[in-house]
């Protein structure tokens, strides 16, 4: 396990596995190694630069398996850890009479190399000041582009959970003074708690002014305040955590019309999904104008949702327990139909 880098030689054999001049030749061409493309959102698109296959994604690749994977980071982070995933970072929230939910700004994008170089220097031992110099100017260069983190690299997730250590502690101090649980998951914060201070005001500015110290910005537009129960990213928390209506809309969707017109061939089928009416929620047209290119695609749409119930389902005494088995089962029936 690699948390320190020594020297030059022992970062490009142990850590990049790889030669130095083979990492200034993939490092000359590190813009070429990404694509851009842009993911829908409910108000337009994010641009995403995304790493290509190649030398820098096995440079990346290494350090992240090497080097990134080992530093440690805050026990409340649940994104991009491995073995956690978001029903971790919603559990400790169940049972509470309010909430607080706080968004990132331009969460990768803000995390800028000037702010890493300061990060990653505690982790270079290197004897001489030009060889500590050289390796943590490799280092950024593998991670960064254009002088910040891109959300597409292999190495970013892990990068994001370092750099974002500090700043998790001193929140997690501030909501356990205050009676509060708190957790992340990328650029999402849920905060939750039984205290009736939750809801207020200085709660938001304490943690966007630590956020701060490391130039980063609360988006208020995203700030959620519920009590009760809140609803994010198409689940609910509240007493425990089920699927909410939103998140259900698609695949009932698509149940509701296989129910219709179980009459028609297979291919006719994924040509009306095509034009339903009002579209989906979560499903987006492709490059072709179509929600399902394909029967092949409607199976692998509907095989990973029911992959992904069968990680939410609740307990069997929970009042949503059978709608979400039978939900599970008419999934099953149209993969029958389609297979």
């Amino acid at each position: 396990m690699y948390i320190k880098i020594y020297n030059l030689n022992y970062f490009l054999k142990k850590i990049l596995e790889i030669s130095e001049e083979k990492l200034k030749k993939t490092l000359t061409n590190k813009k070429n190694a990404y694509s851009k493309y842009k993911i829908p959102k409910k108000n337009g698109y994010r641009k995403i630069h995304s790493l290509k296959s190649g030398d820098l994604s096995h440079l990346q690749s290494n350090l992240k398996k090497n080097f990134l994977d080992n530093i440690p980071i805050a026990d409340n982070v649940y994104g991009f850890v491995e073995g956690y995933g978001y029903k971790d970072f919603l559990i400790p929230h169940t049972y509470k009479k309010y909430y607080l939910r706080l968004d990132i700004k331009n969460f990768f994008e803000s995390i800028k190399t000037n702010k890493l170089e300061i990060i990653f220097d505690y982790y270079i031992t290197a004897s001489n000041d030009e060889e500590k110099d050289k390796i943590l100017d490799y280092l950024i260069s593998i991670i960064s582009l254009n002088d910040y983190l891109p959300q597409g690299a292999i190495t970013s997730p892990a990068t994001s959970n370092i750099f974002f250590r500090e700043l998790d502690i001193r929140i997690q101090k501030y909501c356990k003074k205050l009676g509060f649980d708190y957790s992340r998951y990328a650029d999402d914060i849920l905060i939750s708690s039984n205290n009736d201070k939750l809801p207020k005001d200085f709660v938001i500015k304490a943690v966007n002014k630590i956020v701060s110290d490391r130039k980063l910005k609360l988006n208020y537009k995203k700030i959620i305040r519920e009590k009760n129960e809140i609803s994010l990213n198409g689940f609910v928390v509240g007493k425990g955590i089920r699927l909410s209506r939103n998140r259900r809309y698609d695949i009932s969707k698509i149940n509701f019309l296989f129910k219709s017109n179980k009459s028609v061939s297979q291919y006719k089928f994924v040509e009306l999904l095509n034009n339903a009416n009002g579209g989906f929620k979560y499903r987006y047209k492709n490059n072709n104008g179509k929600f399902f290119s394909d029967i092949d695609d409607l199976i692998n749409y509907l095989a990973g949702y029911r992959s992904f119930l069968i990680n939410w389902i609740p307990d069997e005494d929970n009042k949503y327990y059978n709608k979400h088995i039978n939900l599970l089962n008419d999934i099953e029936e149209i993969l029958l139909w389609l297979n």
